[in-house]
């Protein structure tokens, strides 16, 4: 009998303390946790390969909760102002992004700036005024595979340039910079706009140039996939950048060289950049988004491997 009353006694004592407790409003956990958006130009993840693996590593090593965003179509600037949208009522605290040039983004962007920090990844829009800007080297690139070229003789030399993503101000660039070195120089420079519904295959067996040259690492893989398709093993085939796929081309010799800027570093740089305006980190991370004139021969030195699979030591 006593045994059973002192349970009765504990039972009371229990539900009294944890009703006390209960009776406390009880303040939510806070997310230690930085929630920071990227909104990329590009549609496959492909392209972007080395870029993800930058962000991803400092959004580890700085306790970022991190979104990364490809579009369904690439270069889809009224894409890019949804998901700015989308992303501030998700609850980022920044926003990376990697900008189309286009009128009502940039008046977008400068709306949101008001709210959170905006940062531009790799490209810029003209005169906007964001939070932070992290570019690569696009006009000295440009110049350098110009040279590279150049050396290797163009007087009678016919060069095909594939123009892709006129809107993206680094590609520009790149383009600009390119022709400064060659297009006078050649003997035929011929310029073709190139999307998706243009029949390479054709144009080429057409104009039968002895180099190809494309702006950007998805159009230098159809460049070569088109190229070995016909057997055209005379065509030298150069470009920017690089996808999954594009070391495999460079190591066939496919791809005869590529200028390839080391992203790994542009995404980590990009967060840094994110995470620094937002006050969460004291120091300035110094570093920098430097390239290489990578082809078969070189493509397995140590510094060229880092900037083509970046976590090989």
């Amino acid at each position: 009998m006593k045994g059973k009353n002192a349970f009765l006694i504990f039972s009371i004592l229990i539900f009294f303390v944890m009703f006390y407790f209960l009776s406390f409003p009880v303040e939510p956990i806070k997310s230690v946790y930085t929630k920071v958006s990227v909104i990329t130009r590009e549609s496959s993840s492909e392209a972007i390969v080395n870029l993800q693996q930058g962000l991803e590593q400092a959004a580890n090593d700085m306790d970022v909760e991190m979104s990364l965003v490809t579009l369904s179509e690439q270069n889809n600037a009224q894409e890019q102002q949804k998901l700015i949208e989308r992303e501030i009522n998700s609850g980022a605290e920044a926003i990376i992004i990697t900008p189309v040039e286009d009128k009502e983004l940039k008046s977008t962007i400068q709306t949101a700036i008001e709210i959170v920090p905006i940062i531009y990844m790799g490209s810029t829009i003209q005169d906007t005024i964001v939070s932070d800007v992290v570019l690569g080297q696009d006009e000295e690139m440009g110049k350098e595979l110009g040279r590279k070229i150049f050396v290797k003789g163009i007087f009678n030399k016919k060069i095909l340039l594939l123009e892709s993503s006129p809107n993206c101000e680094a590609i520009n660039q790149r383009k600009m910079a390119l022709l400064s070195m060659l297009e006078k120089r050649a003997k035929a420079m011929i310029r073709q706009e190139f999307d998706r519904n243009v029949n390479l295959e054709q144009k080429i067996q057409q104009i039968e140039p002895d180099i190809i040259i494309a702006l950007e690492p998805t159009v230098l893989d159809i460049a070569a996939e088109t190229v070995q398709r016909l057997q055209k093993d005379n065509i030298m085939v150069y470009g920017f950048g690089m996808t999954t796929k594009t070391p495999s081309y460079i190591e066939k010799e496919d791809i005869t060289a590529a200028m390839i800027q080391n992203d790994f570093n542009l995404g980590y740089l990009s967060m840094y950049a994110a995470m620094e305006t937002l006050h969460k980190i004291e120091k300035k991370e110094e570093g920098r988004i430097d390239y290489a004139f990578v082809n078969r021969h070189n493509m397995y030195t140590k510094e060229n491997q880092r900037k083509l699979f970046p976590f090989v030591r």
